[in-house]
């Protein structure tokens, strides 16, 4: 992990990176230079905004780390993993995504933002029918779909129940069970089409059919309300699985409820005994700050129901078991500029970057002051047209000739230019077969080739100029790299080679002792859980493997908030519990953060060495990170490396002040 973090800038086999002159090298491996840029980068990303100067000896632990995380990262370019078809599509998809944020699309128009959030005040509550098309639907399939659509719409006009009508006639699958109903949502939480068809209705009317990717909609708004902002809760979770687990875990919560009513104040310690939600057990019960549409339904309206801080529900079942639910606060929805960034990136990915398209166009012009040679644009519209319906072999033969003849370029632009050439190959990669025919227009092949050129000449632009996008892009490459050679020659490895563990573990045999441990059976009761008979009963025991057992069909039955137990072997001097008592009494009773605990004490184990098949966990790791350290060893051994002390120093001197 360490490795990921510490991506660097190896140089990129493109025209961006031929365009972007490199700094003073800090180093160097077989000749291969990294800089001062790539190198504060990855430390600034490591320390704390806000860290004290760095310290002489922290400043070349962190060198040091560089240097062996651009050995592996040499060694994987060397070995061609960068090459592969996986890693280039993986890559490109990553790339995608990064430079989204940094890109003139990215500013949208202030009207769209605005209109988002002023939606965003409000939640509506719709239900809809879903009529979708059948596969490879024809113009006349597309018509049949709208006219059904129609007609029940008619009909839920006329009176019929819309949910009844959903359930016979919506192809959502979900439409069984809900009746068609999605609940309450706001703003950016469906898709476009969707949202502008339910925010302009009126309570109980009913929508027009609307298309979108899923196919037609008919929705019916069922009310409107404004938005009660996110809501802070913390959660106590008793899951079930099957009937007889059901009912337990039912009588369980409906105890634990029962206590809250008489003593609230109990809250934190019932979680940290007895909820089973490992996630939010460790944080007092606490899950993260929720909104309207983004938590299951039920959990969602028992907690938007509750009104005063420290309130807590009665029991409310979720697909994950049964919940108790507490209030801990309340916000409305934030400021227009703190929401900002969520609701441009939820608009970047529906369809109303659809919207902006024609106007990111007209930005890009404008930022590389794009001139279009209408006379050459003119000349091969006229090509496509003589060679429509002809083999696309003969319509390159024609722009072949075009660009032997006077002006060759069709693009201007104080960053770059474009010429007939370019517009030619990205036909061929991107165009149809030559063999077949022609049957697309110039307009529609020239508005893809001008977006993909000037789409393609931000990216570059950006990637030459915007230092964070430059070494963002370069850690993700490299990171991915690292985590390939990583995976093939340390993680996959160690866990495979059976052999190379036992030789390992054979070498090392003094780092895996057993400590002293004894066999034990812990009971722990918090105070108000009055457990006398339990322990009369224990104290009269010895342990055996049936005693955990026995000891919870005799007292849980009836009561299963009186105790928690847990029977295994513990290491002595590791548990906080047994490391001060007297192993050879079998019995013992301690009070402990306002428990009761209950001790029965069986065969003591002295210290021994482990077994090979009792330490596989940590030997794992342990030779992970033996193959690891071998493998810089012998990088180092097979590369060349050179450091600019002189810029290393000045790197170290800037920091230290």
């Amino acid at each position: 992990m360490l490795g990921i973090l510490f991506a660097s800038a190896t140089p990129v086999p493109d025209p961006i990176k031929e365009a972007n002159p490199p700094l003073d090298y800090l180093l160097k491996i077989d000749g291969e230079t990294s800089d001062r840029e790539e190198f504060l980068y990855i430390l600034n990303k490591n320390r704390q905004k806000d860290a004290a100067p760095i310290s002489r000896t922290e400043f070349e632990e962190n060198f040091e780390l560089f240097v062996d995380y651009k050995l592996k990262v040499k060694y994987a370019m060397d070995l061609g993993m960068h090459k592969t078809k996986a890693f280039s599509d993986e890559f490109s998809a990553f790339k995608d995504q990064l430079k989204k944020p940094y890109l003139l699309e990215n500013s949208l128009t202030e009207g769209e933002l605005r209109k988002a959030y002023s939606r965003m005040q409000e939640i509506v509550k719709a239900s809809h029918i879903l009529f979708q098309f059948p596969q490879n639907a024809s113009k006349e399939d597309s018509i049949a779909v709208f006219k059904m659509a129609e007609k029940i719409k008619a009909e839920a006009e006329a009176g019929e129940d819309f949910h009844q009508l959903a359930v016979q006639h919506s192809d959502d699958p979900s439409a069984s069970s809900n009746k068609g109903s999605l609940g309450y949502f706001t703003a950016l939480q469906m898709v476009l089409p969707f949202e502008e068809a339910a925010y302009n209705l009126k309570v109980g009317e009913i929508s027009s059919p609307i298309i979108s990717d899923f196919g037609y909609h008919i929705i019916k708004l069922e009310d409107r309300r404004p938005n009660p902002g996110q809501l802070h809760v913390s959660h106590l979770l008793i899951r079930s699985a099957g009937a007889e687990e059901d009912q337990m875990a039912f009588n369980k919560i409906n105890q634990i409820h029962q206590n809250l009513i008489e003593n609230p104040s109990q809250w934190l310690e019932l979680v940290k005994t007895y909820s089973e939600d490992p996630g939010s057990k460790a944080n007092k019960g606490m899950i993260p700050w929720f909104g309207v549409g983004s938590i299951v339904p039920e959990f969602e309206h028992a907690a938007f129901s509750l009104s005063k801080k420290g309130d807590f529900s009665a029991p409310v079942k979720t697909e994950y078991g049964y919940h108790i639910i507490r209030l801990e606060g309340a916000k409305p929805v934030p400021p227009f500029n703190e929401v900002l960034p969520t609701i441009k990136s939820n608009i970047l990915r529906d369809s109303r970057s659809n919207l902006i398209k024609d106007q990111v166009l007209a930005m890009q012009k404008a930022k590389f002051n794009v001139t279009e040679n209408s006379q050459l644009i003119n000349s091969l519209k006229n090509a496509f047209s003589s060679s429509s319906g002809r083999p696309v072999a003969q319509l390159y033969i024609k722009l072949e000739g075009l660009s032997n003849k006077g002006d060759k370029l069709i693009v201007r632009s104080e960053w770059k230019d474009a010429t007939i050439q370019d517009f030619i190959a990205y036909l061929k990669k991107e165009g149809p077969s030559v063999n077949t025919l022609l049957n697309a227009s110039f307009d529609e092949v020239y508005g893809d080739y001008l977006e993909n050129l000037l789409a393609t000449w931000e990216e570059e632009h950006l990637y030459q100029n915007n230092k964070d996008y430059r070494q963002l892009v370069n850690e993700y490459k490299n990171g991915m790299l690292l985590f390939e050679l990583m995976n093939n020659e340390v993680w996959q490895k160690a866990l495979e080679d059976s052999t190379g563990q036992r030789n390992y573990f054979q070498n090392n045999t003094d780092n895996y002792m057993w400590s002293k441990r004894v066999k034990a059976l812990i009971v722990k009761a918090i105070k108000s859980q009055n457990i006398s008979k339990v322990e009369s009963w224990l104290s009269t025991k010895t342990l055996t493997d049936s005693l955990s057992t026995e000891l919870k069909n005799r007292f849980l039955e009836k009561n299963t908030l009186l105790f928690t137990v847990e029977q295994k072997t513990f290491e002595v001097d590791n548990n906080e519990l047994l490391s001060e008592l007297d192993l050879n009494q079998t019995f013992h009773k301690l009070h402990q953060n306002e428990e009761t605990v209950l001790i029965v004490l069986g065969e003591t184990l002295p210290a021994r060495q482990k077994k090979y098949e009792e330490t596989r966990g940590r030997l794992i790791q342990d030779y992970q990170q033996y193959l690891e350290t071998k493998l810089i060893t012998e990088l180092k051994q097979k590369y060349t490396i050179q450091v600019n002390e002189d810029e290393k120093e000045k790197i170290y001197q800037s920091l230290a002040k």
